[in-house]
């Protein structure tokens, strides 16, 4: 077989884990969000404290889409919006309570995956593995 065919073969087989993967942060408890929301939810833990504008810069999106999945979250007490001290036009984004809980269970779901990864792999691999993801992640694809 030639490399080209493996390379294609070995990209099929990474998105089937993928789609593994995502099938299993939908199901159980998680399921009644969605993979965009879960994402929302991910950025917002990661930068307590962020605002829409720089959700819309990171995800490359319209501010206006942003603000339509927030107020989502908003809906469903998820986030919460926090009012600047120094300028009353911007607002903070935040986890409540249930989004933080929300987050525990999709870091679970996280630890669980590179638990079964890291038992396969010495830990040479999984260097390799990194710098081959991340190298191939910069071509922007």
């Amino acid at each position: 077989m030639n490399q080209e065919l493996e390379l294609v073969e070995s990209m099929d087989k990474l998105g089937v884990l993928m789609n593994k993967f995502q099938t299993e942060l939908l199901n159980g408890e998680l399921k009644e969000y969605t993979l965009r929301q879960l994402y929302y939810i991910e950025l917002i833990d990661k930068h307590e404290g962020i605002s829409v504008s720089e959700i819309s810069k990171t995800l490359e999106l319209k501010k206006s889409t942003v603000s339509i999945a927030i107020n989502q979250l908003l809906e469903l007490e998820i986030v919460t919006k926090i009012q600047s001290n120094t300028d009353k036009r911007f607002y903070f984004i935040k986890l409540t309570p249930k989004g933080k809980d929300i987050m525990k269970m999709h870091k679970q779901v996280h630890q669980n995956t590179i638990k079964k990864i890291i038992n396969i792999l010495n830990p040479g691999e999984v260097d390799s593995f990194i710098k081959i993801v991340d190298k191939i992640a910069a071509l922007n694809l």
